[in-house]
């Protein structure tokens, strides 16, 4: 597997890119109503985060490694990252790189907490693979104690820079505010190569970080956890999640790797199969297809340019504490399906005409703008 695009290359077809791009639109995200506001105090702080984590490295049953990544955010805070099995196949699975999109960082410790028991299933998905599970990327964005220029305050979408207030801000960022982080995966180093969105060193440590333990660990599979808001499909009914492989087509072309992006593309359908199959089993799950941009930064696309087969899966936001549970449920479920399969090695069997045949996301309702929003 590669581990490094060409910059040059890729540089084209990023400001080509940034032409239809609207880094000062208002962001889009997880939306809440009034009748609908989540407590944040039902989620776990980012002190409780890495205390239930050293709880559960101090209880772990089999190989199970609580470290911080590579890089720090912008207010020194340490990224919690859960090393699980030393098997030969491996997987990454990250959340929450939007501060505001937080359920799913829940399901992530969930599916952390199971696989450190001492269940014969445990033992045996240790022995058949390496897992890497992120809860929370974007640290700032939940609950840094920061305010934006605007004296806003997590948690919102962006991670914490608030560098530029006026004039021209960078691709990708939110006034007096931050970076969205899953724009930033497409370049690996801090120095001395170049950033295409910037003309310079990457400036976004989260995605920065979430590229160095790509490329230590190198899966062959990536899942990201997101939230969107709610939408229906064709027959009006609510749609649990979206979920989307790579389609970055012209990147991998302009870049020379189309046969390792392509191989990456029939492993992400696999995957995909494989939660929907999963989630098909559920009265309450209803899967459907993201409608996804191009954009060669954005961790799907980034990951299945260098061969991994990488997933996106947006699970619903925009509702009520009362519904957390099953959000988290159906989130654990789908990653667990995948790490399970994984583990037995039927993902590679699985049939990519179920994830090629899911239907199409509907329109959003109540949103703050009613056609399909790019919240990835």
């Amino acid at each position: 597997m590669k581990t490094c695009l060409s910059i040059i290359a890729l540089s084209c077809l990023v400001l080509t890119g940034l032409a239809s791009a609207a880094p000062q639109s208002k962001p889009n995200g997880p939306w809440l109503t009034d009748e609908q506001n989540v407590s944040l105090a039902a989620l776990r702080s980012y002190e409780q985060l890495w205390h239930t984590l050293e709880q559960l490295d101090r209880s772990a049953k089999g190989e199970f490694v609580l470290s911080s990544a590579p890089r720090v955010s912008n207010t020194g805070r340490e990224i919690p990252v859960v090393t699980i099995g030393n098997g030969p196949r491996r997987i990454m699975i990250i959340a929450q790189q939007h501060g505001n999109e937080y359920v799913v960082s829940e399901a992530m410790i969930e599916l952390a907490r199971d696989l450190s028991g001492n269940s014969k299933e445990d033992r045996a998905i240790r022995d058949a693979l390496t897992l890497t599970i992120v809860p929370r990327v974007n640290v700032d964005g939940f609950d840094a104690s920061v305010e934006d220029a605007f004296g806003n305050t997590p948690p919102w979408r962006q991670n914490y820079d608030p560098f530029c207030v006026t004039g021209p801000c960078p691709a990708f960022y939110q006034r007096g505010r931050g970076y969205d982080v899953n724009r930033y995966h497409s370049f690996i180093e801090d120095s001395p190569e170049v950033d295409p969105y910037v003309g310079g060193p990457n400036p976004v440590p989260e995605a920065v970080a979430m590229r160095l333990l790509f490329d230590e660990f190198q899966p062959s599979v990536v899942i990201d956890f997101h939230h969107q808001g709610s939408y229906v499909d064709a027959d009006g009914k609510l749609i649990t999640g979206s979920t989307l492989w790579p389609n970055a087509t012209s990147a991998a072309e302009a870049l020379g790797v189309v046969d390792q992006f392509e191989a990456g593309v029939e492993l992400a359908k696999k995957v995909v199969s494989v939660m929907a199959t999963e989630l098909d089993q559920y009265g309450y799950a209803n899967l459907t297809l993201y409608p996804g941009t191009t954009t060669p930064g954005i961790a799907r696309n980034a990951y299945g340019l260098l061969g991994a087969g990488s997933v996106l899966f947006e699970m619903r936001g925009g509702i009520g504490t009362k519904s957390n549970g099953y959000i988290t449920k159906t989130a654990y479920n789908a990653a667990k399906s995948v790490v399970a399969a994984m583990a037995d090695g039927t993902l590679f069997d699985a049939d990519i005409s179920v994830a090629e045949n899911l239907p199409p996301r509907g329109p959003g309702i109540g949103a703050p703008n009613e056609e399909a929003e790019e919240v990835e």
